[in-house]
């Protein structure tokens, strides 16, 4: 029976109802792969099931299924969502098959897959970086105007205060935040997160080694108050141009978390304790290569509204399904909630809001584990940041955000270099 929120009316719909399938372990045995085209369904079956793979589909798909007998060689079809004088159908083809199963890869991408395969077991994580690699922390959030960039920018300076070096990397490549509060300081830089993929998807290395290397060159001149930046583009003039997106250096790519492998490498040359990433909003390809990265410090950054936390809901379930921290060594997601009124008689809104929040996040916890959180007051003064870097911080302290996130210290792991003079 198809799912009542499904409604077939291409194949990317019916395709739909195998991935959901699939998902819940739900496939039978004899049934090895799917494969659906704009103009047919192809089903890889094992050997002399062919009986029982229409009886299946026939269940599946009820009442859309059909096999038609009447032409001299029976065909198999799935109706369409139609008009009642122009039927349409998508074509079903079975192909008998002893191929093995693949050992498939975690892959950071919203795409569906272009062959689904019989899930036979737990997809195959990333390699844990090593400690000498500095840690990749990606703010982000569902919805814009909840203060993810805020609370960057504010953790990049708690970790300076404490006399750590970062990397601090706008990765909004639609709506640059950390740029356009660096654009005095830096009016002009040599080198910009856009042009690091576009060498990456260049580079022949597996490691775009060349890449890391021009880059790191590029960014001495960068360095502001212990801080590495790295805008999103050379102009914000220019982001309404980007030929080469983040999931382009995943799509065929050998290392499919190259995008994380990049930013720690850049950080490791320069010698920075920590990479920050500021992501754009939203459920993105422009986001997923690190928040689906299991090795990567996930900050998720919600208000209390109604739309933000069923939107954090909705990540942290999709990151739980996906992408969760299952490893001693992948760090738990921590969440900040932010432009908290400060009246206790919506205490009980928080605590409603939280819990939700912690039930999404389940599939991470084990035994009494639970996601740090960090609380930060509304503050009217933070709805509109100032136009330079030194108004900002100054802001920012007084306001109490850098107290606040410098939480996130105990979070993170304890780093040793000394400040960059």
């Amino acid at each position: 029976m198809i799912l009542s929120d499904i409604r077939l009316y291409t194949w990317v719909d019916v395709e739909e109802v195998l991935l959901r399938m699939q998902e819940q372990d739900k496939w039978p045995k004899w049934l090895v792969w799917a494969r659906c085209y704009w103009d047919e369904l192809r089903i890889g079956i094992r050997p002399g099931n062919q009986e029982l793979a229409k009886n299946w589909l026939s269940e599946v798909y009820a009442p859309r299924f059909r096999i038609d007998a009447d032409r001299e060689m029976a065909s198999n079809s799935i109706i369409l969502e139609s008009l009642s004088q122009s039927e349409r159908i998508l074509p079903v083809l079975f192909e008998e098959t002893q191929e093995e199963l693949p050992l498939l890869k975690l892959i950071p991408s919203l795409s569906k897959p272009g062959v689904i395969w019989q899930s036979r077991q737990e997809l195959q994580p990333p390699e844990i970086l090593t400690s000498d690699f500095p840690p990749v922390v990606a703010f982000h959030s569902f919805k814009g105007g909840v203060g993810c960039t805020t609370h960057a920018l504010a953790l990049a300076k708690a970790l300076t205060n404490a006399k750590y070096q970062v990397l601090l990397v706008d990765g909004d490549l639609e709506a640059p935040g950390i740029s356009w509060v660096f654009e005095r300081s830096l009016p002009h830089p040599d080198v910009c997160f856009a042009d690091l993929l576009a060498l990456a998807h260049g580079d022949p290395s597996p490691t775009a080694e060349s890449t890391v290397q021009l880059v790191v060159d590029r960014l001495q001149s960068s360095l502001i108050d212990g801080i590495y930046v790295l805008p999103s583009f050379r102009s914000n003039s220019e982001f309404t141009s980007l030929e080469i997106r983040p999931e382009h250096l995943i799509q065929g790519a050998k290392n499919p978390f190259l995008l994380t492998q990049l930013l720690a490498s850049v950080g490791k040359a320069l010698g920075v304790d920590f990479v920050l990433v500021d992501l754009r909003a939203g459920l993105s390809e422009l986001a997923t290569g690190l928040i689906l990265d299991p090795r990567v410090y996930r900050v998720f950054v919600t208000t209390l509204s109604a739309q933000s936390i069923s939107g954090t809901i909705q990540l942290l379930e999709l990151v739980g399904s996906r992408a969760a921290s299952k490893r001693e060594e992948d760090p738990l997601p921590a969440l900040i909630f932010t432009q908290v009124p400060e009246d206790e008689q919506l205490q009980d809104l928080f605590k409603e809001a939280e819990d939700k929040l912690l039930e999404a996040a389940q599939p991470f916890l084990v035994e009494d584990d639970e996601p740090l959180r960090v609380i930060t007051l509304f503050t009217s003064n933070l709805l509109i940041l100032p136009q330079t870097w030194e108004e900002v911080t100054t802001l920012l302290q007084r306001s109490g955000i850098v107290d606040a996130v410098s939480f996130l210290l105990e979070w993170l792991p304890s780093q040793s270099t000394e400040l960059i003079q």
